[in-house]
């Protein structure tokens, strides 16, 4: 049995006014998980947040460019971006498993199936 991972596009938060962007991702499914990369350039850890909420897991990233109060902006070539991502996770996911690991701008997320879903061999008697 497959793990449902589908993405909606609904703000996840909507009472903020900030335009948001979907990032890129794959999605790979072998027999005991499925792993998600997500493509997350300049986002770090402390401006990533992950959480999982009513069988759907939620991505927050902002890229958020340091200078000094003190500077005022003549021109810039890049502008701060916040990445939002919603995927829906099948009713067959270990959620209490799921593992996140960020390099090089690209987030891994590890999602588990249950045991009850994974393939096992029957012995013949």
């Amino acid at each position: 049995m497959k793990t449902e991972l589908t993405c909606t596009n609904t703000p996840i938060n909507k009472a903020e006014a900030t335009v948001c962007y979907q990032p890129r991702y794959t999605v790979d499914r072998s027999d005991k998980d499925t792993v998600v990369q997500v493509e997350l350039p300049g986002v770090s850890k402390e401006n990533l947040n992950l959480t999982v909420e009513d069988k759907e897991l939620l991505l927050e990233g902002v890229v958020a460019s340091k200078r000094p109060e003190s500077w005022k902006t003549l021109h810039r070539e890049s502008r701060d971006r916040t990445y939002q991502l919603r995927l829906r996770l099948g009713e067959h996911v270990d959620q209490a498993g799921i593992q996140a690991s960020l390099a090089e701008g690209i987030l891994t997320l590890t999602i588990p199936k249950t045991e009850a879903t994974k393939p096992r061999q029957i012995k013949i008697k």
